[in-house]
């Protein structure tokens, strides 16, 4: 089977950031990371950029519409000044271009680089605040946005029943066994988030993923937010419960603080966090095993997390 995806050549991107963009001098290019894209930290004389190189058929990733939503959300949130990074315009106006490599069509956007530096999961009170109160801002303006583009919903399947199943498929491939013994508490997570309202204030745009690896700050501009790859129609709540597994608990309070400074959480939103965390931790292995399989990994490797899926359910209801 010949798995896709490949790593582009930094040469060959160089070459296209000179044909898709303005910009001036001898481009440089850099591979930097894959996560669930491909990034490069592009130079242009003293100037720097990230090149996103988007991985294709992720599970939560239909088509190209769902790309162009993410990117005119982010630019729909700078414009009301929100502290996101939005895409560079290509010389034709576009905030995403593409290009042909090893039989398939790749797509590229392009980010000035963020001002300030990457943070660690021990902020300060008054960055914690400032925290709170950027996803709760976001929250709000998003309400406003629209798009002649689709994106996809957090709902239950997505949440827990598809990532179960997926889990439940590679513990008897590995000869894990069932998990018949998580499906009384699956049936209470399901209920716990069908019990949260759904208005304007509950539900609506997330972010998806706001942990450490997606913030800068700085001293002057204050935090830059970034990398929108994962943001869906949810449950507001889903960033909060990404941001009290990502940070220490007592950041994670003064986060919700400055949140609730405001946006008020409603008593079934709050309660509901601690339990939608496990339901996070459920549904990254549904991502986890996507990625997996469509950049080619081998069984080794899909053995290894289902040894991490199987031992975090145990853990859950333990």
């Amino acid at each position: 089977m010949q798995f896709l995806n490949s790593i582009i050549e930094e040469t060959t991107l160089e070459t296209a950031l000179s044909n898709f963009y303005d910009l001036p001098g001898p481009i440089s290019c850099k591979f930097i990371r894959r996560c669930f894209n491909d990034h490069y930290i592009v130079a242009v004389g003293s100037k720097q950029f990230i090149l996103r190189v988007y991985i294709n058929n992720k599970s939560y990733i239909s088509c190209i519409n769902d790309i162009h939503f993410e990117l005119d959300f982010l630019e729909y949130l700078y414009s009301y000044k929100q502290p996101v990074i939005p895409p560079i315009k290509s010389k034709n106006n576009q905030n995403l271009t593409f290009l042909k490599f090893n039989n398939e069509t790749r797509y590229l956007a392009l980010f000035p680089y963020a001002k300030g530096s990457p943070i660690n999961e021990n902020l300060n009170i008054s960055q914690s605040i400032n925290l709170g109160e950027i996803i709760a801002k976001l929250h709000f303006y998003s309400n406003n946005f629209k798009s002649q583009f689709s994106r996809y919903s957090l709902d239950v399947r997505r949440l827990v029943e598809q990532p179960l199943q997926t889990i439940e498929e590679y513990c008897r491939l590995f000869s894990f066994g069932n998990l018949s013994f998580f499906r009384g508490y699956s049936r209470f997570l399901i209920h716990s988030i069908k019990n949260i309202p759904i208005d304007d204030e509950t539900y609506g745009m997330v972010h998806g993923d706001p942990n450490p690896s997606n913030f800068y700050f700085s001293n002057d501009d204050g935090f830059s937010l970034f990398d929108f790859d994962h943001c869906a129609f949810g449950y507001r709540i889903h960033d909060l419960a990404v941001i009290r597994l990502s940070f220490p608990e007592k950041v994670y309070k003064t986060v919700l603080r400055g949140y609730e400074q405001i946006r008020r959480l409603k008593n079934a939103e709050r309660d509901c966090i601690n339990i939608y965390s496990d339901i996070l931790l459920i549904k990254k292995f549904s991502d986890i095993y996507n990625m997996l399989d469509i950049t080619g990994a081998d069984e080794r490797k899909k053995q290894f997390i289902t040894q991490n899926a199987y031992n975090t359910l145990k853990n859950i209801v333990s």
